[in-house]
């Protein structure tokens, strides 16, 4: 039992050592990609965490394994005006998965360029 225990924990330690930081915010983000037949999709979740060229986004609508994904994550407003901050992004989805503790969500990881910080709000 006591080598399980261990196998199990450098799982985890390994599975945890990533190159950059990553932070755990949910905030709102939209996200658009193309199917294998040129169909532009889109859809929307919740971050659950982000890192400098990454994102791991809870949805219902996830894009499929290795699709090109333009993001665009709202922050919550900064300073003492409350100037609306966005991260804009694109990248391959590189991992798409259910989520044990959200029966109805799947949420899928995004790696790609670092995110370019905006301010303002989106125009549609």
């Amino acid at each position: 039992m006591q080598n399980i225990q261990n196998n199990e924990t450098t799982k985890r330690v390994n599975e945890e050592h990533r190159k950059r930081n990553r932070y755990w915010l949910g905030v709102p983000v939209v996200f658009s990609w193309q199917d294998t037949r040129h169909a532009q999709h889109k859809g929307i979740g919740l971050t659950r965490d982000i890192a400098t060229n990454s994102v791991f986004v809870l949805t219902a609508t996830p894009p499929r394994l290795k699709a090109k994904t333009e993001l665009k994550v709202f922050l919550p407003p900064v300073g003492r005006a409350g100037v609306p901050m966005r991260l804009h992004g694109e990248g391959t989805v590189v991992r798409v998965e259910a989520i044990k503790h959200h029966h109805a969500l799947r949420g899928f990881a995004v790696v790609g360029k670092p995110f370019v910080l905006r301010r303002g709000v989106i125009r549609r």
